[in-house]
């Protein structure tokens, strides 16, 4: 975990809110982030979608996207504002295949962004 907070803070529950209202979408299969780039740090947040759980089972699918974010925290953008929201498959899906996805929708995210950042610039 220290290394976790060397890194990547936190997102306060208000930094969470801007972020959905804010931040660019980008849904996979196991997971979805938001994010938004150009930030003066880095902060990650990590919830579930909606469904009937207990805490304990919110809880323990939490940690498992934070396990998998910490294997992949060095290859993503250090000015990024970042939540990953889980959906029903992370239960039944490993640590490694849930960072392979959160890199992906990164990727993803990075061409859609760029994409719309070089068409302003024209």
């Amino acid at each position: 975990n220290s290394q976790m907070s060397k890194l990547w803070k936190r997102l306060s529950s208000e930094e969470f809110q801007i972020l959905f209202d804010q931040g660019c979408f980008v849904s996979g299969r196991i997971v979805s982030i938001c994010v938004q780039s150009n930030q003066s740090s880095s902060l990650v947040g990590f919830t579930m979608k909606k469904a009937k759980r207990t805490s304990v089972q919110r809880n323990y699918l939490k940690r498992k996207l934070r396990e998998a974010f910490m294997l992949i925290q060095f290859f993503l953008p250090t000015d990024w504002h970042l939540v990953v929201i889980g959906n029903n498959a992370v239960v039944s899906t490993p640590v490694e295949r849930i960072s392979e996805e959160i890199i992906a929708l990164s990727d993803l995210y990075k061409r859609k962004y760029l994409e719309n950042t070089l068409k302003i610039s024209y």
